[in-house]
């Protein structure tokens, strides 16, 4: 085991390796819920983790889309080109449900969006993951409470050179273009996916990174805790995190049914690449 950690997160350590240019990700045991308040600890999550962000990753790269993946080290880990991170949550929609009600109450649960709804959120646990809307106007990125309708108005502007390409380039309506395209292509090959195995790809959220040479990739992980899947596009069969989510309370049992839906779930995306 390497001496010393690159970072640790809530559930994912990153290791460096020999090359300077790539690293290990290993996923931990942990899940959490509410930005960390609820936590708890699943023997062998890590395990599917890392299987379901490798089946994920390997089907992206074989349809061209750039990605960090690079192999399966081991069980819980994968090796992974080095790249700076861009701070924000980015989210592509199908179905109505979860959150974006709370931002849309006028909006129906279960409406189908075609095309796809594209939700940028800025990554800050103190604020919620706030929504970002770009200004013309303004020249910055609106920051919006996630939970509340946009009517609600906006938390405070988020210059654009707080966040920067390798090459110092503020983030701005064109990069966050980009990025658009990416998540909305990155889903909509995770929909034929999972389409093809009578399962419904709700929502889906991904994180990208800057290579060196400012190339912008699908990075971190793609997992059961990034979409919402509703085999047979029944809700009530959800096997996605948002049932840890939605319970009461974290007994055995319930933890139990947990590990068994990520279970299922990871060893049906190895039918991903068939």
């Amino acid at each position: 085991m390497e001496a010393r950690k690159d970072a640790e997160g809530k559930t994912k350590v990153i290791w460096p390796t020999s090359n300077k240019d790539v690293v290990l990700i290993e996923n931990k045991d942990d899940i959490t819920a509410g930005d960390g308040v609820r936590h708890d600890v699943i023997e062998h999550k890590g395990v599917l983790a890392t299987e379901m962000t490798c089946n994920c990753f390997s089907l992206l790269n074989t349809k061209g889309i750039p990605t960090h993946f690079i192999e399966r080290e081991s069980e819980r880990r994968f090796l992974a080109l080095r790249v700076k991170m861009i701070p924000i949550e980015l989210v592509a929609r199908r179905i109505a449900t979860g959150s974006y009600l709370k931002r849309h109450p006028e909006t129906v649960e279960g409406t189908i969006f075609d095309p796809l709804v594209f939700e940028p959120f800025y990554k800050d646990d103190e604020l919620h993951d706030p929504m970002m809307v770009w200004s013309d106007r303004r020249g910055c990125f609106e920051l919006y409470n996630a939970k509340k309708p946009k009517t609600a108005g906006y938390l405070f502007d988020l210059d654009p050179r707080n966040i920067l390409t390798p090459r110092g380039r503020p983030l701005g309506k064109q990069e966050m273009g980009e990025l658009c395209d990416i998540t909305c292509n990155v889903f909509l090959i995770l929909e034929r996916a999972w389409k093809e195995l009578n399962v419904v790809l709700v929502d889906l959220k991904i994180e990208c990174g800057w290579t060196p040479v400012a190339l912008i990739v699908v990075a971190d992980v793609i997992d059961n805790d990034s979409w919402r899947i509703w085999p047979g596009g029944d809700k009530t069969q959800m096997m996605d995190k948002q049932v840890y989510r939605d319970l009461k309370g974290t007994t055995v049992e319930a933890l139990g049914a947990i590990k068994k839906n990520y279970t299922w779930v990871a060893e049906t995306t190895r039918k991903f690449l068939r």
